[in-house]
């Protein structure tokens, strides 16, 4: 409000007399309208400088700047829609035989997208921030392997197990004495006969895989049966060791394509070998340690079984792998991409 003080200056007359206190005053209540009409959007002008995104930036070719924290989280949300992919895994038509490639999925990290939008520097490009989702099953599951990479002077031990207890203890002895984890792969039916021993390997550090539930002829079998041996095998494995098996040995190498996409399905890869030692002929310990000397590379899966020859074949195999250069890994550390 204004003060004016009148003042009388001759009979009729009053002189209008403006005061400093007056000026104040008609300033701070003009200042308070102003305020009350324009204070919110200054507020907001100045959040935007402050604490939006800088000049010029902009997110997958959208201008955003100047836009705060909250306000990202929707314009962030509505590309994520956009830009999702949903993973799919590989898969066989039974009709055709034809098999489907997996899809890689992809979701948008939101949060992570909106901290480099307020981190960004003026006139930046901005991509969304985006996780990749890796189907469990792909093509490669579909394709027997005989072989893992040959990058690296890495190789697999397979011990397959459907008898031969008593060498068992002997020839975990061996491994870790040298340090070595293995990978064992039991049928079904000797691991529900020697739970006890199943549990040793296993806590032994070494990977257990899947044999199948009983010693039989895959590649004779329908695709019911072949799903049965390989699930009664998983299932008496995990109950009998504590450890679900990520990668199936058919009994006796016996396989079609057939028995492939059916374990593929299931979750596994088939492994074959790269150097079979023929141990279950029970020759020589010589024999079986030149076996493995003539065909050993990078990459080769050795397969064995519990016997005499092999556990006194095997320190001497041990020493030369590591002779050579040759590091001793489990078959899904190998098969690893």
């Amino acid at each position: 409000m204004i003060m004016l003080e009148p003042s009388i200056l001759a009979k009729g007359v009053v002189e209008v007399i403006i005061t400093k206190r007056g000026i104040v005053l008609f300033a701070l209540a003009f200042l308070i309208v102003a305020l009350a009409l324009l204070g919110p959007g200054l507020f907001r002008t100045a959040q935007r400088t402050l604490y939006g995104v800088k000049k010029g930036v902009t997110l997958a070719g959208q201008l955003v700047e100047g836009l705060l924290e909250e306000e990202l989280y929707d314009v962030v949300a509505s590309l994520a829609e956009t830009s999702f992919v949903e993973a799919s895994n590989a898969s066989c038509n039974w009709q055709t035989g034809e098999i489907t490639a997996e899809v890689i999925g992809q979701l948008v990290d939101v949060q992570s997208t909106v901290d480099a939008l307020l981190a960004a520097p003026a006139r930046a490009k901005v991509d969304l921030v985006t996780v990749l989702i890796l189907p469990s099953i792909t093509r490669a599951h579909f394709e027997p392997i005989y072989r893992g990479p040959t990058t690296e002077p890495r190789v697999a031990l397979m011990i397959n197990v459907d008898w031969g207890d008593e060498f068992i203890p002997g020839m975990l002895e061996v491994f870790a004495h040298y340090g070595v984890s293995a990978t064992w792969f039991p049928t079904g039916r000797w691991a529900k006969a020697t739970p006890s021993l199943a549990k040793t390997i296993a806590r032994a550090g070494h990977e257990i895989g899947n044999h199948g539930g009983w010693h039989g002829s895959p590649s004779e079998m329908s695709r019911a049966e072949t799903a049965r041996l390989i699930q009664e095998g998983e299932d008496l494995i995990l109950e009998a060791s504590g450890q679900r098996p990520q990668v199936f040995a058919p009994p006796s190498g016996d396989f079609n394509q057939q028995t492939v996409a059916v374990a593929a399905e299931l979750g596994y890869k088939t492994v074959l070998w790269t150097v079979d030692t023929v141990d279950w002929q029970r020759p020589a310990p010589t024999v079986i340690i030149d076996r493995v000397k003539a065909k050993i590379v990078n990459g080769a899966l050795v397969l064995m079984h519990p016997t005499q020859p092999t556990l006194e074949a095997l320190p001497v195999i041990l020493d030369y792998l590591a002779q050579k250069g040759f590091q001793c890994v489990t078959v899904t550390e190998l098969l690893a991409d």
